[in-house]
């Protein structure tokens, strides 16, 4: 089976890793850099719900303005409420409403030109965007190779599952476990999502 170097890179640094990228098979990286608006959205709408969930609300969404990507200028003349009713809680309607308020008043084009600080203040500074939703948009967009987050309960699962970290321990025990895959700890949060997907 033929693995990317970074892959093979993993499958030397870690046993228990390597096990799981030995039963998924190679999984090539793909990141989104167009789109931005509408990837963000998706990764509100997947905030602490299952995958398949969010999938189906996502493309619900989309359904109701007829669009294969979302843009800021969707939600532009929709009031909260009025974004609630495509499926979503009110904080992730608020959240939406923000963002698109946020594109359109600094006219982004592609944020990611932005610096990592400058790229976390303006996202940050979004109600409902934390430090989890800033590094899934480092991962699928900007196509950063080095991020793992401690804060997903996918990764954590697949952790405990295959013997790397006992079940609810604190998130720092993650974080320094996954140390050892750096400077590739993107691959590896791929490896271990597919793992119990």
């Amino acid at each position: 089976m033929k693995f990317s170097k970074k892959e093979e890179y993993l499958r030397q640094k870690d046993k228990k890793l390597k096990r799981i990228i030995d039963i998924n098979g190679h999984i090539p990286f793909k990141t989104n850099k167009k789109n931005q608006f509408d990837s963000l959205v998706g990764i509100v709408v997947s905030q602490f719900i299952s995958t398949k969930a969010a999938d189906s609300i996502f493309k619900q969404i989309k359904e109701s303005f007829n669009t294969v990507y979302l843009n800021e200028k969707h939600f532009d003349n929709l009031s909260i409420g009025e974004i609630k009713t495509l499926g979503l809680s009110t904080n992730k309607a608020k959240t939406i409403k923000e963002l698109s308020e946020l594109f359109i008043s600094k006219s982004f084009s592609d944020l990611t030109t932005l610096d990592g600080n400058d790229l976390r203040s303006n996202l940050l500074n979004v109600f409902g965007i934390g430090p989890w939703s800033v590094n899934m948009f480092e991962i699928f967009c900007i196509g950063e190779l080095d991020i793992f987050s401690s804060r997903d309960a996918g990764l954590r699962l697949a952790m405990n599952k295959y013997g790397m970290i006992k079940k609810n321990s604190s998130w720092d025990k993650y974080d320094s476990y996954a140390n050892k895959w750096s400077p590739y700890k993107t691959i590896a949060s791929i490896h271990l999502w597919k793992a119990i997907d």
